[in-house]
């Protein structure tokens, strides 16, 4: 693969893959304020079953363990045909296909590939047939937008694609904005649409901590907002204030292997700690 094009999120980040190509500007989609003091309240609905799974999953860093639960998934939303079973799906998938890419470098202004590998795009179309499913069954969920939202970004590969895609990535979390605008997990979606726009298309360091800031607080098992802030605040040149991001991080979860590495490399202040893939030796070394 042409490193001139490097992977960028995965576990290291939330989701939404690709997501600097996704938007070739900012979107009107994004109505998050600034000043949210509060996550959304969410007393009253009921959590699927699977979806604790899930997250403890994500946690180990590891395609196996989001295997497991995808195939859980899949066996249940066919046989129950459960609109929440198939939107947890989607999420997994979206999951899953982020942590192909747990080690890669993040790059301002780079889609996530310049050609899908053959298991990236089976987990993003059958993810997007798992949203079409939930919808059907009459989901209108905000997260199932930011979640449709996540798979759209991650088919980004360039310029004919982000021109192709773009559109519908903007209206997905437009809509997800209207249902869901102070979910935390939204924020970091529109969070990464500021910190990875081409430099002359939207790039806002700034504006995106304020989004990291906010998820960091209310997603207490999730480092990935951290690991974002700390990209953030080292793009303005704030090195400590990156290191002390990813102290956080590290500690939220020590198997995020990203985040211990480039957390070793701004501690020997080495160039571009964000942008280089994470070698094998190097993830040996942050143990």
């Amino acid at each position: 693969m042409n490193r001139a094009v490097p992977a960028a999120i995965v576990c290291s980040l939330v989701a939404i893959g690709g997501t600097a190509w996704a938007m070739l500007a900012p979107g009107t989609e994004d109505g998050i304020a600034a000043s949210r003091t509060s996550a959304p309240n969410r007393a009253g609905t009921e959590e699927h079953p699977i979806a604790a799974t899930l997250r403890a999953a994500r946690r180990t860093c590891t395609v196996a363990a989001l295997d497991e639960v995808v195939q859980d998934l899949r066996d249940r939303a066919r046989t129950t045909n459960e609109a929440s079973s198939w939107q947890l799906l989607a999420e997994a998938l979206l999951e899953r296909a982020q942590m192909r890419s747990h080690r890669r470098g993040i790059v301002v202004g780079t889609p996530l590939h310049d050609r899908l590998p053959p298991e990236l795009q089976a987990d993003l179309d059958s993810g997007l047939e798992a949203v079409a499913m939930a919808r059907q069954l009459g989901d209108d969920d905000g997260d199932l937008f930011r979640v449709e939202a996540g798979l759209l970004g991650q088919r980004i590969t360039g310029i004919g694609t982000a021109l192709q895609w773009n559109e519908r990535i903007q209206e997905a979390l437009a809509q997800a904005v209207a249902r869901a605008k102070d979910d935390p997990r939204l924020g970091v979606a529109l969070g990464l649409r500021k910190l990875l726009a081409p430099k002359l298309l939207g790039h806002d360091p700034a504006g995106a901590l304020v989004h990291f800031e906010f998820a960091a607080e209310h997603l207490p098992d999730d480092e990935r907002p951290a690991v974002l802030a700390a990209m953030a605040n080292w793009l303005q040149k704030r090195r400590q204030q990156a290191i002390a991001w990813l102290e956080r991080a590290v500690a939220r979860n020590p198997d995020n292997v990203f985040a211990r590495v480039v957390l070793a490399r701004l501690r020997r202040d080495e160039p571009d700690p964000f942008g280089r893939d994470v070698t094998d030796a190097e993830a040996v070394a942050a143990k």
